[in-house]
């Protein structure tokens, strides 16, 4: 149901009466510039005309030019907090889904105009008892859960990883530039420092139970195929015998 915006005629006419009071204002103005000029120089009116519109360049232009600077920079600088906001996760402060597609397509321009390959790997994370603490203990425990996990993911990555929250339960770690080897040593970190985290909820401990599988990728950047190739091949995280992600290799783009 929309609801009607009521019309404001005392603060419309606030703004009409500043803005028809500013024209007379700069007409005024002008004219007494103009005037002092022509009686400074009255021997010499096309140079009081030169000093007269000078004087109202100066006068009336600079503090104009000064505004719209000054709204401009406060417009771009609310430009870019929209854009951050909406490119991260408010719960675990992660890049949002979104938010990686715009990383990958800025990663997909570099490589284009510089004619060199992408590569890297893909790392595909699930809670898959999300819903379950929160049906147990409330909704907050698991904005804790989850923000318990994002933590443990971004210190196990490397600085340069993308660490994204791409679902109500999942996260996905873009690996650029990693090698096989690169990607299976970050897994196995990843994979370790999870099975061995404790997570306790309103005070009772709770296991975490996660699935983790991974992707590798060459020339371009596909986040769908890679996604769907991560997703197919997870094994579970336990804190026992958690078995090696294996990275299935897509074809080169």
């Amino acid at each position: 149901m929309q609801r009607d915006v009521q019309f404001n005629g005392q603060k419309d006419w606030r703004i009409a009466r500043y803005a028809i009071g500013g024209i007379v204002g700069f007409a005024v103005l002008a004219q007494l510039l103009v005037y002092l000029s022509l009686v400074a120089l009255v021997d010499q009116p096309y140079a009081a005309a030169m000093v007269g519109a000078a004087l109202i360049s100066l006068l009336m232009g600079v503090p104009l030019i000064v505004v719209a600077a000054t709204q401009f920079r406060r417009a771009q600088r609310l430009r870019n907090q929209i854009n951050h906001v909406v490119a991260h996760d408010a719960t675990t402060g992660c890049v949002t889904g979104r938010g990686l597609v715009q990383q990958v397509n800025g990663l997909e321009r570099r490589r284009q105009s510089a004619g060199e390959e992408l590569h890297g790997a893909l790392i595909h994370l699930r809670i898959n008892n999300l819903d379950d603490v929160g049906a147990a203990f409330g909704p907050a425990w698991s904005e804790e859960l989850l923000q318990f996990v994002a933590s443990t993911i971004s210190t196990s990555v490397r600085r340069d990883d993308i660490v994204a929250r791409t679902g109500p339960a999942s996260f996905d770690v873009l690996l650029v530039g990693a090698t096989e080897t690169d990607a299976e040593h970050v897994s196995n970190r990843l994979t370790t420092a999870l099975s061995s985290a404790h997570f306790s909820a309103d005070g009772s401990k709770v296991d975490l139970e996660l699935s983790v599988g991974g992707a590798l990728f060459d020339g371009s950047v596909d986040l769908e195929r890679l996604r769907r190739a991560a997703a197919s091949e997870t094994v579970i995280v336990a804190s026992e015998g958690t078995r090696p992600v294996d990275f299935v290799r897509l074809p080169s783009a």
